[in-house]
C-alpha cells in the first residue's frame, strides 16, 4: 500500500513552528521589524505553492520535491534568522551612548554653532558632527577638528562644508578622558601641519562622565 500523494508542497505545521522557534532565538538579539515575520513566511509558502505541480508523474517525484521544498523552506528560515541577526547589530549598533554636546561660534563665526556626539570606541573617539550657519570653506580652505586636554591636541580630520550643511562623521586616534575639548578651525590647504588658529567653533565634553 503506497502513501496518498500530496501534490502541495505549502509547508506544514511542524516546519512552520520550526521556523518560529528560530524566530524566538534570534528576539534577545534586537528588534526587527514588526511584519517580518509574516512577510517571510507568507512569501515562502507562496514560493512552496508556486513550485508544486498540481499532479507530480510518480510517488518518487513527488517526495522529490517535497524534500526540494523543505530544503526551500530550511534555507529561507536560515536566511531569515540572519536578516533578524544583522537588524539587531544595527540596531545595537545605533543604540551606543555617546557623549552630547554643544560647539558655540567665535567671534570669527558668531552665528555658527553645531552638536557633537563623542563616543569611545576601539577604533578611537568617533565624532558627529552637525553644522549650523558655518559657511562652506573658501576655495583653497577646509576646516579641521580638534581634540585637545589644554597641553596635546590631535587632529579629528577636515571638512569643507561646500556641498551644504549636514552630519560629519569624524575620528580621533585618543580615547583619554584627559582630551575635554574640541574646536574647529579655517585652515589653508598647504604643507603645515600645525593649527591656523582661526577658530571658528568650540566647546567641551566629558567622557569619563564624571
Amino acid at each position: 500500500m503506497t502513501d496518498p500523494v500530496d501534490s502541495s508542497a505549502e509547508p506544514g505545521d511542524a516546519e512552520l513552528a520550526a521556523l518560529a522557534a528560530l524566530l524566538h532565538r534570534a528576539e534577545p538579539w534586537g528588534d526587527p521589524p514588526r511584519d517580518l515575520e509574516d512577510s517571510v513566511v507568507a512569501a515562502i509558502v507562496t514560493e512552496a505553492g508556486a513550485a508544486s505541480d498540481p499532479a507530480p508523474a510518480s510517488l518518487s517525484e513527488h517526495r522529490s520535491r517535497r524534500a526540494q521544498s523543505a530544503s526551500r523552506l530550511i534555507g529561507a528560515a536560515a536566511a531569515l534568522v540572519v536578516i533578524v541577526a544583522g537588524v539587531a547589530v544595527i540596531t545595537r549598533g545605533s543604540g551606543d551612548d555617546g557623549v552630547a554636546f554643544a560647539l558655540e561660534g567665535t567671534e570669527a563665526a558668531p552665528e555658527a554653532s553645531a552638536t557633537v556626539n563623542v563616543a569611545a570606541t576601539p577604533a578611537g573617539l568617533k565624532i558627529l558632527l552637525d553644522a549650523r550657519n558655518l559657511p562652506g570653506a573658501p576655495e583653497g580652505y577646509m576646516y579641521e577638528a580638534w581634540v585637545g586636554n589644554g597641553t596635546l591636541i590631535v587632529s579629528a580630520g577636515t571638512f569643507h562644508l561646500r556641498g551644504g550643511s549636514g552630519p560629519i562623521e569624524l575620528w580621533a586616534g585618543v580615547t583619554e578622558p584627559s582630551f575635554r575639548r574640541m574646536w574647529i578651525t579655517l585652515e589653508p590647504v598647504d604643507d603645515d601641519m600645525d593649527s591656523s588658529g582661526d577658530v571658528r567653533l568650540r566647546g567641551s565634553y566629558d567622557l569619563a562622565g564624571d
